[in-house]
C-alpha cells in the first residue's frame, strides 16, 4: 500500500513537471511573440512601415509631428474595442485578476484572456500607451496554464500550480529574469509554498527564459556601469530615499485607483474611455517631446531608464516633472480600461526619483556620494517594491536587469523600506487594493488562510435534501420544518429557484402570511466553483454561516454551511500540503 501511494506520488509529480515544461515552452514563445507584436505596431502606428525590428531602449521622434496625439488616441480606441467586446478582464495590469482566478476561481481563468491581452495590449503600447509588457506576459502565461489545467481536468491545487509557472515563465522570458520568475511567483501568485511547489517553477521559468534568450538575446535589460558603495554615510542616505520612494509608490498606487474608480464612476459612452485616456497622453507624450526633446512617457519607458543609469545628465526640473507625468500618464491610461503593466512604469517612476535624489545628494556632498545613476538604480527598487509589495521580488529583479551585484545592499536596503513605508501608511499595494475595493478580498499571503483557496465550493456544499424553500410557501410550514430539523434558518428562493436571501424562525411572527413577507433579502450566494476562501469572505460580508450555491445560470444547485466548510478545510489539509 507504502509502495502504491510512493509511485503514484512520483507519477503525479512527473506528470505535473511535463506540464509545467509544456507551459514554459509556450510561455517564452508568448513573451517573444508579444514583443514581436508590440513592435509591429510601434513601426505601423508611429512611422507607417511594416517591420517586427524595435528597441525599446532607444528614443524615436516619429515623422509625424503633432498628428502622433491622434496616433495615440486611435490606438488605445482600437485596444479598448477589442478588451470591451471580448474579454472585459483583461483591462488593467493583469496581475490581480490572476491573483483573484487564484483565490475566488481555482485558478481558472477564460481561454480567450490570453488572446485578447495579446493583441490589445501589443497595439496600446505599440500605439504609445504608457503601461509595461510584464503585467501582460503574465496574465498570458497565466492563462495558458490555467486553460491546460482545465484541458486536463486537473485539481484545483495543480491548475493553481501550473498557473503560477506560467506567470513565472512569463516574467522570466520578458526581463531575461529566470529567478526573479520563480520568486514573482511564489511571493505573489502561489497560495501556499513547498519543495513540490518549487520545482515546476524553476522548470517553466528555466525553459521560458532559454526560449527567449535565443530570439532575444542573452544581455541584460539595461548595461549599466561598476557602481559602488563610496561611503558608509551613504546608507543613511538609501536609508531616506527608500522612505521617499515609498511616499512616491503610495502616490502612483493611489492616483491609478483613483483613475479607476472615476473613469467606473462616469458613464462614458461605450468604447470612448480609452479615447480620453490616449488624448491625454498623446498631448502629454508630445509636450515632452517639444520641452525636453523626447518623449519619454510613451510606452514602456526602458529608453529614459537606459539614459540615466549610464550616467547621461538629465536636468532635475525635468526629472521632476517626469516622476509626476508617468504617474499620471500611466494611471489614465490604465483607469480609462487600457491593458498593460506596471512594473515598467514603476521602474520608471523609481529612476526619476532616484536620478532627482542622487543629484541633489552628490551636490550636496560630491566626495561621499556615488554618482546620481547608482541612486537612481535603488530608486528603481524601492518605488517597485513598494508598489507591488514583492520586496524579495523586486531585489533580485533589479540584480538580473542589471548585474550590478555591487550595490545590492543599498538595492535591499531601499526595498525593504520603501515596502514598510507602503505597508505601514498605506496599506495596499498595486495588486492588492483593486482586490478590495473591486471584489473586497483582503490578500495577506498568510498561508494559514491560503489553502482554502484550493478547495471549490462544489467540494464541500450539500446538494441532496437542499436546505431551501419558495418564496410564496406559507409561513407556518417554515416555521415547523426548521422546529422539525431543528435548524435557525433557510435559504429563500424565487419562482426561478434563484436564492434571494434568508429567513430565520425568529423573524416569522403570523403564521397565516408566507415566506415573502418575513425574509431578509441578500446576496447570499456563490457559484460552484468558487473556492472556499472566497466563501469565507462571503459568509463574514452577508454576516451569515450559510450560503446558497448556484451553477452557471444562477440556479441552485446546493448550500454551503460554516460547519461543512470548517471540516472540509480540515479533512483536505493534509492532502494538500
Amino acid at each position: 500500500m507504502e509502495d502504491n501511494k510512493k509511485f503514484k506520488a512520483l507519477k503525479d509529480f512527473f506528470l505535473i513537471s511535463v506540464y509545467s515544461a509544456i507551459v514554459g515552452i509556450v510561455s517564452g514563445i508568448g513573451a517573444v511573440l508579444f514583443r514581436y507584436l508590440i513592435g509591429f505596431f510601434h513601426n505601423l502606428f508611429l512611422f507607417g512601415k511594416l517591420s517586427f525590428i524595435y528597441d525599446s531602449n532607444k528614443h524615436f521622434t516619429s515623422p509625424f509631428g503633432p498628428w502622433v496625439i491622434l496616433i495615440v488616441t486611435l490606438g488605445m480606441f482600437i485596444m479598448g474595442f477589442i478588451i470591451e467586446k471580448y474579454a472585459p478582464e483583461t483591462k488593467g495590469h493583469g496581475v490581480p485578476e490572476v491573483i483573484d482566478a487564484v483565490l475566488t476561481n481555482g485558478g481558472r481563468i477564460r481561454q480567450v484572456v490570453a488572446i485578447v491581452k495579446t493583441i490589445a495590449t501589443a497595439i496600446g503600447i505599440g500605439a504609445g500607451e504608457s503601461a509595461g509588457r510584464e503585467g501582460p506576459i503574465v496574465q498570458i502565461g497565466a492563462s495558458f496554464g490555467s486553460t491546460l489545467g482545465q484541458l486536463l481536468n486537473l485539481n484545483s491545487r495543480d491548475t493553481i500550480l501550473l498557473l503560477a509557472a506560467g506567470s513565472a515563465g512569463g516574467i522570466a522570458a520578458t526581463f531575461n529574469a529566470p529567478i526573479a520568475g520563480v520568486l514573482f511567483a511564489v511571493e505573489l501568485i502561489l497560495p501556499e509554498f513547498s519543495s513540490k511547489n518549487f520545482i515546476p517553477l524553476v522548470i517553466s521559468s528555466t525553459i521560458a527564459t532559454s526560449i527567449a534568450r535565443i530570439f532575444l538575446g542573452a544581455e541584460p535589460t539595461f548595461i549599466v556601469s561598476g557602481y559602488k558603495l563610496v561611503s558608509p554615510f551613504e546608507y543613511s542616505l538609501y536609508f531616506l530615499l527608500g522612505i521617499i520612494a515609498g511616499l512616491i509608490a503610495i502616490l502612483f498606487i493611489y492616483t491609478l485607483a483613483y483613475m479607476e474608480k472615476t473613469f467606473d464612476k462616469v458613464k462614458f459612452p461605450k468604447y470612448t474611455g480609452t479615447v480620453i485616456g490616449g488624448l491625454t497622453v498623446g498631448i502629454l507624450g508630445y509636450l515632452m517631446l517639444k520641452f525636453t526633446g523626447h518623449y519619454y512617457i510613451f510606452g514602456v519607458g526602458y529608453s529614459f531608464i537606459t539614459d540615466i543609469l549610464t550616467g547621461k545628465h538629465i536636468f532635475l526640473t525635468v526629472l521632476l516633472v517626469l516622476i509626476f507625468a508617468k504617474i499620471f500618464a500611466t494611471s489614465i491610461s490604465l483607469g480609462s480600461g487600457g491593458s498593460g503593466g506596471i512594473l515598467a512604469p514603476s521602474l520608471f517612476v523609481g529612476a526619476a526619483t532616484g536620478g532627482a535624489f542622487g543629484l541633489i545628494v552628490h551636490h550636496l556632498f560630491p566626495a561621499i556620494t556615488a554618482p546620481p545613476a547608482a541612486y537612481a538604480l535603488i530608486g528603481m527598487a524601492s518605488v517597485t517594491a513598494g508598489t507591488t509589495g514583492a520586496a524579495l521580488t523586486t531585489i533580485v529583479l533589479t540584480y538580473e536587469l542589471t548585474r550590478a551585484y555591487t550595490v545590492i545592499l543599498p538595492v535591499m536596503l531601499g526595498a525593504v523600506t520603501s515596502s514598510f513605508i507602503v505597508t505601514f501608511l498605506y496599506g495596499y499595494t498595486m495588486y492588492t487594493e483593486p482586490l478590495w475595493r473591486k471584489r473586497k478580498i483582503i490578500f495577506h499571503g498568510r498561508r494559514y488562510l491560503d489553502l482554502l483557496s484550493m478547495i471549490f465550493v462544489k467540494d464541500a456544499m450539500i446538494s441532496d435534501g437542499i436546505g431551501a424553500i419558495s418564496i410564496n410557501m406559507p409561513a407556518k410550514i417554515v416555521k415547523d420544518l426548521l422546529k422539525k430539523y431543528k435548524i435557525s434558518k433557510l435559504i429563500v428562493l424565487n419562482e426561478n429557484r434563484e436564492p434571494v436571501g434568508l429567513i430565520r424562525g425568529v423573524d416569522i411572527t403570523g403564521e397565516n402570511k408566507l415566506v415573502k413577507d418575513f425574509y431578509i433579502p441578500m446576496d447570499n450566494k456563490v457559484s460552484e466553483y468558487n473556492t472556499l476562501l472566497y466563501a469565507m469572505y462571503k459568509m463574514r460580508d452577508t454576516k451569515t454561516d450559510v450560503l446558497a450555491v448556484v451553477d452557471e445560470k444562477g440556479r441552485i444547485v446546493g448550500v454551503l454551511p460554516a460547519r461543512l466548510l470548517r471540516e472540509t478545510y480540515l479533512s483536505k489539509r493534509g492532502d494538500l500540503i
